[in-house]
């Protein structure tokens, strides 16, 4: 969804606007939250052998 809303901005205004850089932050973070979330989670599984 906020990809979505990524690529909807930069078509209409461009790379560079201002919303489309805030935009990239809002997904940046939201990317960040999940590798953390998912990465996390695989650190603390024990390796088989």
């Amino acid at each position: 969804m906020e990809r979505q809303e990524l690529n909807r901005l930069a078509q209409r205004y461009g790379l560079r606007h201002a919303r489309v850089l805030h935009q990239s932050v809002v997904l940046d973070r939201l990317l960040n939250k999940y590798s953390k979330v998912t990465f996390s989670d695989y650190r603390r599984k024990k390796p088989i052998a």
